[in-house]
């Protein structure tokens, strides 16, 4: 295996942050001694770093971590070629043979990915130890126990990355010698062991903090703390005793250990939370107190590489609707490029009580501002036909009508367009609203007169139909074209279709060259102190010490609640229950006590009314991981570590249920087949039936 890694090495960019700790630096070719040296070993270490951004480089960045769940499902169904469908509808799609074509590399590629970063991470272990005559920070021990936490520290959080998705897996742990081709699966406890005693040293020796002008974004005592908890809480959770698949330790000890580790990174005092769920998500506010460990990107695009590097940051592009094709709406960088690769279910709307939580309107995107005209589509007028539907005051000829006091014709414009700005050419926003997309619920006054009557363009969840007063559920169809409700006396009224919902706005990206750019900037942030916080809290509360977990979760509940003086959006007061003009503060409104959990409580949307305490808050604390983490690449993985995948995705996800393919098996990712045909056994290649055995069950 040592040419396989040379040869990695020689042939790969470090594609790393220069304005951090990382250098961009080309790799030539290198004799292997050369990473005994403290320059050497250093730009290794960096390469261990940089195998983070994998993950959010391609379209696997939503379909291995997101769909599939109760979350999200697909955003538009017109997309098969490369929108990772199966992955949500569990179809063969994602069966080691008989990829469609465009989908088969997709969780390979992340397979190698890690794999390769666990192959450095052995090397750079190995490596520290030889270095002599170092001058920074190899200069003593000290020094390079701090680097081989950081390794160790990156090891884990890989292996713990492949142990999520694959179940038993095979790995080693020292670099191989020669060419090695017998890989045995190792039990998923041994795994979960090996984890945590890289963790145990990371938390040991790796520094408290780094100076954030050079050093930022390298592996911390809390960014150990927190991953500890998380592999300890993960392991507390399963309650399969097969040899092979059951994740061993001691339950009672590592939830105690969880909590411990949780509260250990909270008080600290090296992190803290913002004072507002905004700012945590305020483009240029990515180094900030509440960021436990993040993966850097680079500000110059031009260092990320091009659209086949799979080391770019692309998570920003998936969550975006397709907006550019509404009246007003050409696109632009401020609205993005809108893959439209996911849909908000209604269970992740519905869980938020948006009177007095902020988190649901400061992490998606609603309202849109005219940019231009799409060249496919006209300026938007009013019609003889929309003056006659939406207004009872005007002309007996419909050729005007009264709207707000003021009169309104047939062939006025409905709103200006937005101009180019001369000292900069960027697009000015100087007309009305275009486009809105509405997080109402049932509970809507909302009607189709008064949508059309609005000018703009809503794509509404609710809304009443006036001739029959009848309620409008949102219904989404395969390839619906003619949106959901079709014409209301030749006026077309939306609800959410395909293509068609809000944007999360989390990830997205501004600062890029051009909308059709693919390359983000911005870091991603792998470990947030709220999540620290509710991993405590999980641990408390299966301990049975509820006291506790209410305590830490209360402090995530009243951060995320409207605080006092705060503005409120427009939509909080007309469709949320809010008083225009109230700016009062809503945290004791969002505290919860141990007694929650005493009986069911219908905003929580518990699967069955008749759970136990316990069940409850289990349920409440997915509830509440959804709305905290909402899109962060974690829930596929928490649905898993719960064992809930299944029923939840099922029970929330129109388009699982709907395939009606999803199987318990599903639980775990197929072994890729490349895999399966390289390794051997006793010399020899394997045979089917060995390779049926050695791959997951049900595949």
């Amino acid at each position: 295996m040592k040419k396989i890694i040379f040869l990695l090495f020689a042939a790969l960019t470090l594609i790393t942050c220069s304005d951090e700790f990382l250098d961009e630096e080309q790799v030539g070719i290198l004799k292997y001694d050369y990473y005994e040296s403290e320059e050497g070993i250093e730009k290794l270490i960096n390469s261990c770093y940089s195998v983070l951004r994998k993950k959010y480089g391609d379209e696997w960045t939503y379909a291995l971590w997101n769909y599939g769940t109760d979350e999200w499902k697909r955003g538009d169904h017109a997309y098969t070629t490369h929108a990772m469908g199966g992955y949500n509808d569990y179809t063969t799609m994602i069966n080691p043979v008989g990829y469609e074509v465009g989908y088969k590399n997709y969780p390979e590629n992340i397979w190698n990915a890690y794999y390769n970063g666990i192959d450095r991470c052995n090397l750079a272990v190995e490596k520290i130890k030889l270095v002599e005559g170092g001058v920074g920070i190899m200069k003593d021990q000290e020094g390079k126990n701090q680097r081989e936490g950081e390794v160790r520290f990156l090891r884990a959080t890989f292996l713990f990355l492949l142990v999520q998705q694959w179940g038993p897996i095979p790995y080693h742990l020292v670099p191989s010698s020669g060419t090695e081709k017998e890989w045995p699966r190792q039990p998923v406890s041994k795994v979960y062991d090996d984890i945590i005693k890289d963790l145990d040293f990371a938390r040991e020796h790796c520094a408290e903090k780094h100076d954030q002008s050079t050093n930022y974004g390298r592996v911390t005592k809390n960014a150990a703390r927190h991953y500890l908890a998380k592999v300890l809480l993960t392991r507390a959770c399963g309650t399969d005793t097969d040899p092979m698949f059951g994740r061993g330790g001691n339950r009672e000890e590592d939830l105690a250990r969880a909590a411990a580790m949780a509260e250990e990174c909270i008080n600290s005092g090296y992190n803290s939370l913002l004072p507002n769920y905004a700012e945590v998500w305020r483009e240029g506010n990515e180094i900030n107190s509440e960021i436990v460990f993040s993966t850097q990107f680079n500000q110059d695009v031009g260092l990320l590489g091009g659209a086949s590097n799979d080391y770019r940051n692309q998570s920003h592009v998936y969550w975006l609707n397709q907006y550019d094709t509404e009246p007003g709406m050409a696109r632009n960088i401020e609205y993005g490029r809108p893959f439209r690769r996911m849909f908000i279910t209604d269970y992740a709307c519905d869980i938020h009580d948006r009177l007095n939580d902020s988190r649901l309107r400061k992490s998606l995107l609603e309202v849109y501002y005219a940019t231009g005209v799409p060249p496919t589509v006209k300026a938007p007028v009013w019609t003889k036909q929309e003056l006659a539907f939406a207004f009872t005051n005007l002309a007996a000829d419909s050729s005007w009508a009264i709207r707000y006091g003021d009169t309104i014709r047939a062939g006025d414009d409905k709103f200006r367009m937005a101009t180019a700005n001369p000292s900069n050419t960027e697009l000015v926003n100087v007309g009305d609203t275009a486009l809105i997309f509405l997080l109402n619920d049932g509970n809507t006054t909302l009607t189709d007169r008064e949508i059309v009557g609005r000018g703009y363009t809503i794509f509404a969840r609710y809304y009443w139909i006036t001739d029959t007063i009848t309620r409008v559920p949102v219904e989404l169809v395969d390839n619906d074209t003619t949106f959901a409700q079709g014409i209301r006396k030749g006026i077309r009224i939306r609800a959410w279709v395909p293509g068609k919902a809000p944007s999360l706005l989390k990830f997205r990206d501004r600062k890029k060259e051009n909308v059709t750019t693919y390359q983000g900037t911005r870091d991603f942030f792998d470990a947030r102190l709220s999540e620290t916080y509710l991993i405590g809290a999980e641990a408390y509360g299966r301990l049975g010490n509820y006291a506790k977990a209410v305590e830490l979760i209360n402090v995530v509940r009243r951060r995320a609640a409207y605080h006092a003086g705060e503005e409120r959006p427009s939509l909080w007061w007309m469709f949320d229950g809010g008083t225009q003009g109230d700016v009062s503060g809503r945290e004791d409104a969002m505290e919860i006590t141990q007694s929650y959990w005493d009986s069911d409580v219908p905003l929580e949307h518990y699967t069955s009314p008749t759970l136990s305490k316990e069940q409850r808050f289990i349920e409440f604390m997915l509830n509440e991981r959804c709305r905290e983490l909402l899109g962060e690449m974690q829930r596929w993985e928490d649905l898993v570590r719960t064992e809930t995948l299944y029923q939840r995705a099922m029970m929330f996800n129109d388009d699982t249920r709907e395939s009606g393919t999803m199987r318990a098996y599903h639980k775990l990712r197929p072994i890729p087949q490349t895999h399966l045909d390289a390794i051997e056994t006793n010399g020899r290649p394997l045979t089917d039936g060995e390779k049926q055995a050695y791959q997951n069950p049900g595949y």
